[in-house]
């Protein structure tokens, strides 16, 4: 009986120290910014200054943007903590070089309507929040429109829509520059976009960056 106790335990002990813990094989995301890409090898660097060089070459990489050094990037991997020289299951594109400016940090952005839209450019005439104004003593009543602007279109913008930019939808429009001059819009989200999460589409605005590599 004595001994069918130890063979038992003994077998428990070896099925601990080989079977991986499952907080071992948790998955896992580390935030960091490209800094150099070789065959099968990737260098980030985080926000805290730790550098890795991981292993890529079985990642599934983001299929929407070509990964580029600069990129803010997510990775994924499997285990508690990164370490310099592992193997990563994932890399995603969260913010392109060409968004990693303070502009872009700062998420300006400018809610209205669609008063004109094509390829190149789109204006929106804004619909500003008046609460704060009523609450200073502005009369408010019967204002809906502020000022009209007109945002470039770069090819790298993101839309989030349901059916589309069009005349006489409501917008928010995340922007680069002063919105006074030539904004960019880098990313729009129309208002029926938000209305069911499951018809939520989002499209790439031309090839986003065809003749760009030339000018980092």
């Amino acid at each position: 009986m004595q001994q069918a106790v130890e063979r038992r335990q003994a077998r428990n002990q070896k099925a601990a120290t080989e079977e991986p813990s499952s907080e071992a094989l948790s998955e896992n995301s580390l935030s960091a910014k490209v800094q150099k890409i070789e065959d099968g090898k990737l260098t980030v660097e985080t926000g805290e200054g730790k550098v890795y060089t991981f292993d890529s070459k079985g990642a599934k990489l983001d299929s929407t943007w070509d990964l580029m050094a600069g990129d803010e990037v997510e990775i994924g991997y499997e285990g508690t903590e990164p370490q310099d020289g592992m193997t990563i299951k994932t890399v995603s594109v969260s913010v392109p070089y060409e968004f990693t400016t303070e502009d872009f940090n700062d998420e300006v952005n400018l809610y209205g309507e669609i008063t004109a839209v094509d390829d190149k450019s789109i204006t929106v005439k804004e619909i500003p929040d008046f609460r704060e104004a009523a609450t200073q003593g502005e009369d408010t009543e019967g204002k809906k429109y502020g000022d009209t602007f007109v945002f470039q279109r770069p090819a790298f913008e993101l839309d989030l829509t349901k059916e589309g930019l069009g005349v006489g939808k409501e917008i928010s429009i995340y922007y680069l520059g002063d919105v006074k001059n030539n904004p960019l819009a880098f990313y729009t989200i129309t208002e029926d976009a938000l209305e069911e999460e499951e018809a939520n589409n989002l499209q790439i605005k031309g090839n986003h960056r065809e003749g760009r590599r030339g000018h980092r």
